[in-house]
């Protein structure tokens, strides 16, 4: 019986890895980081800027190959990000690069950023029989980062690294050409991605164990665009929204109303009403909220958001 039961954990667990939706991936460029320049016969010859904007392609490549990812086309990536950077004359908070709403408005789970640290090269003088042998190493090291759609943070991070090793004497010598160079690039990054899958299948256990609460928003001026941490989740009135517990920023926009944007903690089912401010009242309007209100009652005060707990049903 304990075999069997056994048997049978190894079958959900498997059937649960299977069963994982792949991740959406969007791609940025790869970052050129290191600075210093090896032998010339060796990688010297080769432009570090220049290998790393091919960065890129080599780990579309890795994704490519594996199922538990689904790339990105990154012409859209990129032309969302030109696109999303011009809109709303510059409404976008600095505190969300381009990028960002750019990979929410393609659905991406997560963007990945290559960068290409160092490319260098070593040696060391054997002598043996009188004579002396250089042994010449030349080394990679790459970083990938999976940055979080919703505010960019880094939530997974791994590092790969690829080596040669070349015999050089008197009678022999190696010159490397830029293809040997993108070998070793091809052999970094593939040496990176198990680490990084390992990294965000922990992310992502996280975030699924993460205790959940339902969400309700209206305004006063319904119906109005509603996002969740920067990602738009639909209009008012939205019922029953499936969050996590937690703070959030909620923000709420329409045309003709301020915009209002709030950090708040749910810590259970909550209802949330929203009054709207318009941006420009007519003097029927001014006239109708003066005389209901006195002037430094609301002169530069934002009206309260309210936020009712709802109570759950005891059967």
């Amino acid at each position: 019986m304990k075999k069997i039961n056994v048997i049978m954990m190894s079958l959900l667990l498997l059937g649960s890895v299977v069963s994982a939706a792949p991740l959406r991936v969007a791609l940025l460029d790869f970052d050129g980081r290191t600075v210093t320049r090896g032998d010339p016969k060796l990688s010297g010859a080769v432009n570090p800027e220049s290998l790393a904007e091919k960065g890129v392609f080599v780990l579309g490549k890795e994704l490519l190959g594996s199922d538990r990812y689904v790339l990105i086309d990154r012409r859209d990536f990129i032309s969302q990000i030109e696109n999303t950077a011009a809109l709303d004359n510059k409404r976008i908070s600095n505190a969300r690069p381009s990028f960002i709403h750019a990979a929410q408005a393609l659905n991406a789970d997560v963007v990945l950023r290559g960068i290409l640290m160092s490319l260098s090269t070593g040696k060391q003088i054997v002598r043996q029989g009188g004579y002396n042998t250089d042994l010449s190493t030349v080394s990679l090291r790459v970083s990938i980062e999976a940055l979080d759609v919703r505010d960019g943070a880094v939530i997974a991070l791994a590092e790969g690294v690829a080596r040669s090793q070349f015999r050089i004497t008197d009678e022999m010598e190696t010159v490397l050409g830029e293809d040997d160079i993108l070998t070793l690039l091809d052999k970094a990054v593939s040496s990176a991605m198990p680490d990084l899958g390992a990294a965000l299948d922990q992310y992502v256990a996280a975030q699924q164990a993460r205790e959940r609460i339902k969400l309700s928003i209206s305004t006063d001026a319904d119906p109005a665009l509603v996002e969740i941490d920067g990602i738009l989740v639909g209009s008012t009135p939205v019922d029953g929204l499936d969050v996590y517990k937690g703070d959030h920023i909620l923000t709420v926009g329409k045309p003709g109303f301020r915009d209002v944007t709030k950090t708040i903690l749910f810590e259970k089912d909550s209802k949330v009403t929203i009054p709207m401010f318009r941006t420009e009242l007519t003097a029927d309007e001014l006239k109708e909220v003066i005389d209901g209100m006195r002037i430094n009652a609301f002169v530069g005060v934002e009206p309260a958001i309210v936020v009712e707990t709802i109570q759950q049903a005891v059967e």
